[in-house]
């Protein structure tokens, strides 16, 4: 059941609210594992808040070049000299055969003040595996976030977003690092990670509206919605499925309507040349073609300033494909969970993908108070999912208009 409330209400209890309604409804976008299995030592709520305390720099927490810092809890923990993003190594994850996750817990030696700063972690697995990084206040209250990275990559900076609260943790006085791998009975793969970082996380909260496809949707339903508020958003189109009038077949944009829309402060990206899973094309149709065609007929029609921006076809990608990626794009959308913080890694900025409307109100919420950057994307709009652009744009102009989140595009993240 979806709980809404009004703004006046006190910062503690819109933090139990927010703690509720993520753990309810981000949480259940993906698999989810029972609280009670996830929450380390006393959940006892604390009465401490954050705190307007100085950020933890926004640099490299942990190498990993020495691993005894950590205590793997469940399943092994190695060091791995064949592969690292930074340094000599990397720590390498794995499973045992009766656990169902690795946990790795770091005490840390005295609070350390986290508030305000978001985790990125270099990841790379075996299979596709949800990474959580949990930060723990000295009363066991926590917030967890999370990221899902795709088999086949090399260590690659994954940008964490907010998955779930867990009573009113106080980030300024941390107390405990876990690191967590869920694991299945047919999913065991080994899982490496280095270089943890926390980067600041913007203030006011910041949010992006984007539509995926480039559909006629996004001129005939997104943009009279969008043009209420004076709102801007990104297109991201199929540039070959784009039609040159309207006698041609198809439901994606008019070029005209392209024009409009850029003319209408809409940022023109790229969803590739026809949106395939860019991993296995059904086709013989070659990847790095499918990405540098989609930039060319951009650049070609005037549209140079978006061929910079990208969004992953289907969320998927690999090794040579993020290779692809960053070598013909500065920004690139792929992967989960809101309120992020500046990226780490511009080519994996998550999002928050065809959500609900429940499920987007609370990714605002989330962003509002607890700032940070929170993508919302859609697909081609039918009158269900028009219906969750309408209540988004609604309840984010509540927001916007109160001074609490600002309204970017692919752009301001580049800058």
């Amino acid at each position: 059941m979806w709980l809404f409330v009004p703004q006046a209400v006190t910062a503690m209890k819109r933090r139990t609210y927010l703690g509720a309604a993520a753990a309810a409804v981000l949480a259940g976008c993906s698999s989810s594992e029972e609280a009670n299995e996830a929450t380390p030592g006393d959940e006892s709520e604390s009465d401490d808040g954050g705190s307007d305390g100085d950020n933890a720099e926004p640099e490299t927490f942990d190498d990993f070049e020495e691993l005894d810092q950590w205590t793997a809890e469940i399943g092994t923990l190695t060091a791995d000299e064949e592969r690292s993003a930074t340094g000599t190594q990397s720590a390498r994850l794995e499973a045992g055969d009766g656990d169902d996750q690795i946990r790795l817990v770091q005490e840390l030696s005295e609070p350390r003040d986290f508030s305000g700063v978001r985790p990125s972690l270099a990841i790379s697995t075996e299979e596709e595996a949800d990474v959580v990084i949990q930060l723990i206040d000295e009363d066991g209250d926590r917030i967890d976030f999370r990221q899902r990275m795709h088999a086949g990559t090399p260590l690659a900076q994954c940008n964490f977003g907010i998955s779930s609260l867990e009573g009113e943790p106080d980030l300024s006085a941390v107390a405990e690092i876990q690191l967590i791998r869920w694991t299945g009975e047919d999913d065991k793969g080994s899982v490496w990670i280095d270089d943890l970082r926390f980067a600041d996380a913007p203030e006011p909260g910041q949010v992006m509206l984007q539509f995926d496809g480039g559909y006629e949707s996004d001129y005939t339903h997104a943009l009279p919605v969008l043009e209420e508020y004076d709102y801007p958003a990104v297109s991201f189109l199929t540039t070959e499925r784009i039609r040159e009038d309207e006698s041609a077949q198809g439901d994606h944009l008019i070029r005209d309507q392209v024009g409009e829309l850029a003319d209408a402060g809409w940022t023109i990206g790229s969803y590739s040349a026809r949106g395939l899973n860019l991993v296995d094309p059904s086709d013989d149709r070659d990847p790095e073609a499918e990405i540098s065609d989609a930039v060319d007929w951009l650049e070609d029609e005037g549209f140079e300033d978006g061929a910079q921006y990208f969004s992953y076809p289907l969320d998927r990608y690999d090794g040579d494909v993020l290779d692809l990626v960053a070598d013909h794009h500065e920004v690139a959308f792929a992967g989960r969970y809101p309120s992020h913080g500046e990226p780490a890694n511009p080519h994996l900025c998550p999002r928050v993908s065809s959500p609900s409307a429940s499920q987007a109100r609370t990714a605002l919420d989330l962003t509002a108070e607890l700032g940070g950057i929170t993508a919302i994307s859609f697909g081609e709009l039918d009158n269900g999912s028009r219906s969750v652009l309408e209540e988004t744009v609604a309840h984010l102009d509540e927001l916007e208009s109160a001074g609490d989140l600002e309204v970017i595009l692919p752009e301001d993240i580049h800058a």
